[in-house]
């Protein structure tokens, strides 16, 4: 069962279009590069700009230290943006993927200010607290309101479907590589008949007999 749910969260991860594909690839790239470097160097991590900046030298477009400079500018801003990424992350669906690559850029240009580990967890505190407000909204709507458009199971269904949605972006890149290596050397089976055709090809089968 979680085999299959985690097969199944994959190929919906994967199921995008081709310039969301690419934009994935390129946020995916960024966000896990940047959480590496946090654990490779607790004291010393690079900041989510800091990566940008140096993989911009590596190619030779230094540009007089633009990375610091943004950095700097944005130190002084609010960090309000964690709180912005955890709303875009919880607002994520299986058709709605790319308020995901949002959030993660939100939180990495945040964490500029707060941090890694407080931009992380306020990120992640903004999405559950809006699930969990959710819920109780849905708890009482169903005891005291004839109609409703909120179940508190549908809610956290969608809860968990956007978490683990926005969870495997920094995987989304490496997934992708893999699946495109393995994708010839996997034995496709047949596809299933729909419904329909299936009725069709049985009325077709009594009138010939």
């Amino acid at each position: 069962m979680v085999v299959r749910g985690l097969r199944r969260l994959v190929l919906v991860a994967l199921d995008r279009p081709r310039w969301q594909q690419f934009v994935a690839c390129c946020v995916s790239l960024w966000a896990l590069a940047w959480i590496v470097g946090q654990f490779i160097a607790p004291a010393h991590g690079p900041s989510a700009l800091g990566v940008l900046g140096e993989l911009a030298a590596r190619v030779g477009l230094t540009g007089g230290g633009w990375a610091e400079r943004v950095a700097e500018t944005w130190q002084h801003s609010g960090g309000g943006l964690a709180i912005f990424g955890g709303l875009l992350w919880a607002a994520t669906t299986e058709r709605g993927q790319l308020p995901a690559l949002l959030g993660w850029v939100a939180v990495m240009l945040g964490a500029e200010r707060l941090g890694y580990r407080p931009a992380m967890l306020v990120a992640v505190a903004s999405m559950v607290g809006f699930v969990v407000l959710l819920w109780i909204t849905a708890q009482i709507s169903r005891r005291f309101l004839d109609r409703t458009t909120l179940f508190p199971n549908d809610v956290v269904r969608a809860g968990v479907t956007a978490a683990a949605l926005s969870a495997v972006v920094p995987l989304f890149a490496p997934t992708l590589f893999l699946a495109r290596l393995g994708n010839p050397y996997l034995t496709k089976g047949p596809r299933p008949i729909p419904a329909q055709r299936r009725e069709e090809s049985r009325v077709h089968d009594q009138e010939r007999s």
